[in-house]
């Protein structure tokens, strides 16, 4: 009997270590799932104001940019001009982005879409710009897919943006680059549509 207690204490303790092993390995790879979607958002890059240098989607070699083409060259005016003002929100650059919406108002007959434009050129506020660019994103959306002729366009997409609401925009790049936080969170974001020719 005495023999049997103690062989069933031993297989006590294995469940024990074996349970207190499941447990460790569990919280670890937890721990680690947890630190990978922190950091997939968050750069530890910190934004230069020192840094005026204007970086382009195509300053990049790793970069997969393909040329978008449009049945009319308003589209493509529109387009160029809305590409403008998200590389100068990626480089927090107000005054560029406030060029690229000037350019855009003048290149576009649409109403709404001029008065959303002057939210941007008309302010030196940051914040205020990139939460009016995502207007004019959802706003040319319909206008680049009806009048896309070739290539392809990347709806791109911040789930942190504006307060975790989210935010998208367009590119003519896969790669990540997030004008509504720059170089704070450079590469948060993903791709969730390629738009190409209907």
């Amino acid at each position: 009997m005495n023999f049997s207690k103690k062989n069933h204490g031993h297989k006590n303790n294995n469940k024990n270590v074996v349970s207190k092993k499941v447990r460790l390995t569990t919280t670890i790879m937890g721990m680690v799932i947890i630190g990978l979607i922190t950091m997939s958002c968050k750069e530890a890059k910190k934004e230069n104001p020192q840094d005026n240098t204007l970086r382009s989607e195509t300053d990049n070699p790793e970069q997969v940019n393909t040329k978008a083409n449009f049945n009319d060259v308003e589209t493509e005016a529109i387009f160029q001009h809305y590409i403008h003002i998200k590389t100068a929100l990626v480089n927090s650059d107000i005054a560029e982005a406030q060029s690229g919406a000037r350019m855009l108002i003048e290149n576009t007959d649409n109403v709404a879409l001029k008065s959303t434009a002057s939210s941007i050129a008309d302010t030196d506020d940051i914040e205020i710009q990139r939460k009016a660019f995502s207007e004019v994103t959802a706003q040319i959306e319909p206008l680049l897919k009806k009048s896309l002729s070739s290539g392809e366009i990347y709806k791109q997409f911040c789930p942190m943006a504006f307060n975790n609401a989210g935010g998208y925009w367009l590119s003519n790049d896969k790669l990540i680059q997030n004008p509504y936080y720059g170089q704070k969170m450079l590469k948060c974001g993903t791709i969730t549509e390629t738009i190409e020719k209907l």
